[in-house]
């Protein structure tokens, strides 16, 4: 199978990295490119309880302008010429927006890190892995990280 786009989203953690380091070999081999994603999840912080939350977006603009500079350094890196790898900061909800990255650029693969938590842990923070999978518009190959906790 030729996988000529491949997307890989990154939170910049071990396992998202070594991801996207299987994601460059993939797309080496196969002729393909990477797309590489980040994406910022909204800062809501309480300022005053009798106005509600407020959205911070200075700090996510400056967030965001952090994240594609560290993505950019990335590119050096990897075992893929530089005209085949394309950065994208987005903001929402990570798992719906590489969904929705994933169909407007017709990706044929997304590989991405899991961060392997079981329990209470994925209990309480989801995966973002297991929800990209459920509805990825292509096949979705997962890379398991050890879990913080057990």
């Amino acid at each position: 199978m030729k996988w000529n786009k491949i997307i890989c989203p990154v939170d910049f953690s071990r396992i998202s990295l070594d991801a996207l380091e299987l994601s460059a070999e993939l797309a080496q081999t196969c002729g393909g490119s990477v797309i590489i994603i980040h994406v910022l999840e909204p800062i809501i912080a309480p300022t005053d309880f009798t106005f509600g939350p407020l959205s911070m977006t200075d700090v996510e603009d400056k967030l965001a302008d952090r994240a594609m500079e560290s993505l950019k350094e990335i590119i050096p890196k990897l075992p893929l010429p530089p005209e085949r790898v394309e950065t994208k900061v987005a903001r929402g909800i990570a798992s719906q927006e590489i969904i929705r990255i994933a169909e407007e650029t017709g990706a044929d693969l997304i590989v991405m890190g899991t961060h392997g938590y079981t329990g209470l842990t994925h209990a309480l923070l989801g995966s973002t892995a297991e929800r990209v999978v459920r509805r990825a518009p292509c096949p979705v190959l997962t890379m398991k990280g050890k879990a913080a906790e057990k």
